[in-house]
């Protein structure tokens, strides 16, 4: 746990060492990137462990306005985040187990797409904090959790909240996030963070 608490502080140090591109007035703030991102799943599990199958790939985008920014021209922005992506055949199994569902599909279909929308802050450029919704979507198939039977169901729907570090340099950043889904169709909370790049248009 000591040698996870090095690297954060380190990261930290790192994003407010460097010089943020200076702020030029401008109110709305976009941005499109592309993330890899790890089904995690519940947090007693999977520790120490690394399946590919759990590796997949996303869209992300930010879409909001600049409140506010300091001396360094480092930005505060109110905002909207989304992501798309597919999750894998092994990803989709994986979940169903952690939510308690028996499905009666024999196999998964391996580009099963998933999506995220979320409000939030982008405080000074470094950290995000925002909260919204998301599903996952897959094959036509019956679930079974307890007394619950769900006939021919297509999606899972869950709450997606995030908290992220955002390493901005100049029109790119790079952004490693912290993603909780949880609630609605879930029964238990998943932790599933991804890392990647931002173009800033």
């Amino acid at each position: 746990m000591k040698k996870y608490m090095v690297l954060v502080v380190v990261m930290c140090a790192g994003v407010v060492s460097v010089k943020a591109q200076d702020y030029d007035g401008s109110v709305l703030a976009v941005g499109l990137g592309a993330s890899a991102n790890y089904y995690y799943g519940p947090g007693d599990q999977n520790i120490g462990s690394f399946t590919n199958d759990r590796l997949n790939w996303s869209a992300n985008g930010m879409l909001g306005f600049v409140i506010g920014h300091d001396n360094a021209g480092r930005r505060s922005i109110l905002g909207g985040f989304g992501n798309l992506g597919f999750n894998k055949a092994g990803t989709v199994s994986q979940m169903l187990r952690d939510q308690g569902y028996i499905t009666t599909a024999t196999s998964q279909d391996n580009t099963n797409n998933a999506f995220q929308i979320e409000g939030g802050l982008l405080i000074l450029d470094v950290l995000r904090v925002s909260t919204g919704i998301g599903q996952q979507n897959f094959t036509s198939q019956n679930l079974l959790s307890g007394t619950n039977i769900k006939l021919n169901e297509r999606s899972l729907k869950y709450n997606s909240s995030t908290v992220g570090l955002n390493f901005k340099l100049s029109l790119i950043s790079i952004s490693v996030n912290c993603n909780f889904l949880y609630g609605k169709d879930f029964n238990r909370t998943v932790l599933n963070p991804y890392a990647g790049l931002m173009l800033h248009l």
